[in-house]
């Protein structure tokens, strides 16, 4: 069949795809930490820094800076290349899901997800779902290494600074561990936000809906939008694995609806079935090429995206569908169904 052999092309691209992201991944890291370590060592240059380092080992620090620029220089030129490569495979795959949806499309009054069914249920999705965790696992230690880590190496310079200030400028000295208090305080709340990421408390205290109404609240005033929230059906409790996997769902189209769609009115709402439970989230934004927008990798491989959206609403036994096209709006409506315990509750 046609359609499965542009899929077995398709699998070849994305393999390739994901050894080059990996590889992109490395080296978009390694220029970071280049940069950082560049950085500190510049920061020891400074005249304040004379009476406290050696001219050796200042000599020293100025090798290795002009190393680590000579090294920027080859990685900047590398990751050009890898994005480069990228480009071309996402065209490739671009062409190849035309076709295929073109295909598809020709199959009658089959329902969408029933031909889905099958590209779900084979190893190349089980690969899938392997690599969404990793990447998963890669955004986390990036928002850590971005953030906390990063926080922290420049708590211990301030330390070190501090020692050497505490006898010769106590003023200066008083002013740096000011910043150092400012600076734990923001780890404290990165470390918070990251929590709640991963797993929102108010889950288990408030339950789905006020946890929704929270995130909607922040939108509104965050970024000055118009956010309402609609509850269908009389509320009960949902599996937390069903609440994490919505709630991400409704995040990610959101931000996605106000950072990429400029999107000005946001509708959210939670259906609450006999045996089934669902979200739906309208925006008026500008829409995408659903085609094209399912091949784009984002270049930090952050966020939820859609192909993380379809694939965990479908380790559900669920449905997603996404309607848009370029200069509309856009409505994503997923569904999950009840275990015979939830609805027993």
């Amino acid at each position: 069949m046609v359609i499965d052999y542009l899929e077995k092309i398709k699998g070849q691209y994305q393999e390739d795809k994901i050894e080059l992201s990996t590889k992109l991944s490395a080296a978009q890291n390694e220029y970071k930490e280049n940069m950082e370590f560049i950085k500190v060592l510049e920061e020891n240059e400074e005249p304040t820094f004379e009476s406290f380092t050696p001219r050796e080992v200042n000599g020293v620090h100025r090798q290795k800076i002009a190393s680590l620029y000579k090294r920027q220089q080859e990685l900047s030129q590398e990751l050009a290349g890898l994005r480069a490569h990228i480009a071309a495979i996402d065209a490739d795959i671009y062409q190849i899901n035309s076709v295929i949806k073109v295909a598809s499309e020709d199959m009658g009054d089959v329902p969408r997800y029933l031909f889905e069914e099958k590209k779900y249920n084979d190893d190349g999705f089980k690969y899938a779902i392997l690599q969404t965790l990793e990447n998963e696992r890669q955004r986390i230690a990036r928002e850590l290494h971005d953030s906390s880590v990063q926080n922290l190496t420049s708590l211990v310079h301030k330390t070190e600074l501090c020692i050497k200030l505490l006898d010769i400028d106590p003023i200066r000295c008083k002013l740096e561990l000011s910043s150092m208090n400012k600076l734990i305080r923001d780890i404290i709340e990165d470390a918070r936000k990251m929590i709640y990421d991963l797993r929102p408390m108010s889950f288990d205290d408030i339950g789905f809906d006020v946890t929704v109404e929270r995130f909607l609240d922040k939108l509104k005033f965050s970024y000055g939008i118009d956010v309402a929230l609609h509850i269908e059906g009389k509320p009960y409790p949902i599996d937390n694995v069903i609440a994490i996997t919505l709630l991400r769902v409704i995040q990610e189209s959101c931000n996605n609806a106000i950072k990429y769609s400029k999107a000005s009115t946001i509708n959210v709402t939670i259906e609450y079935m006999q045996d089934k439970f669902g979200v739906k989230i309208i925006d008026d934004g500008i829409g995408f090429d659903e085609v094209e927008e399912s091949t784009v990798s984002r270049e930090n491989n952050s966020g939820f995206g859609l192909k993380m959206m379809r694939e965990r609403v479908f380790l559900l036994s669920g449905e997603i569908s996404i309607d848009t096209s370029p200069g509309k709006g856009c409505i994503i409506h997923a569904i999950v169904p009840l275990s015979k315990e939830d609805n027993e509750r």
